[in-house]
């Protein structure tokens, strides 16, 4: 009974190692080409073998960057310049219902998955403002109030390297 029992805990260790929390892909120390230090933006993905980025929804004044592990896509950054006297919470994309304010840019909000903020900039020498949303998919599979935390710390890391990014000074 002893080597049964082995042989099922030994056939069973690979699909238990395989539920680890920690990812098994390299943390970029950028998304789509905008610095974030890894531990950042490591703990608003999830685990899996591999992480690819995308910027083909990107256009000018408009970047964007879907996040994909194993081939699932995972987060959502869209970022946009929009006129100075344009207020982003009108447009639906931009609106995040249960949201809370939390400190980035000049205004910002977070919800369970999602997380905005939006400052004021100079943008081709004329005043403007930048805004960025992410969005994290598959709440389900995480905590809730830790994926907050770490949507709020990515914001805070995230935002004034996106800004700068695109060409938007404070």
């Amino acid at each position: 009974m002893k080597r049964r029992t082995a042989t099922v805990a030994a056939a069973l260790l690979p699909a238990v190692a395989g539920c680890s929390k920690a990812p098994e892909y390299a943390l970029p120390s950028s998304l789509c080409n905008v610095p974030v230090e890894p531990s950042v933006l490591g703990a608003v993905l999830l685990p899996g073998e591999k992480l690819e980025q995308s910027t083909a929804l990107s256009r000018p004044d408009a970047p964007h960057c879907l996040v994909q592990v194993d081939k699932e896509s995972i987060l959502s950054v869209q970022g946009e310049v929009l006129p100075a006297d344009q207020d982003p919470t009108v447009r639906r994309e931009w609106q995040i219902p249960g949201a809370t304010k939390i400190e980035a840019g000049d205004d910002a909000r977070v919800s369970d998955i999602n997380v905005v903020a939006v400052a004021a900039c100079t943008y081709q020498g004329g005043a403007r403002k930048f805004v960025v949303q992410a969005e994290r998919f598959y709440p389900k599979r995480d905590d809730t109030a830790k994926r907050r935390e770490a949507l709020t710390n990515f914001m805070k890391a995230y935002f004034p390297a996106a800004q700068k990014a695109a060409g938007c000074t404070a």
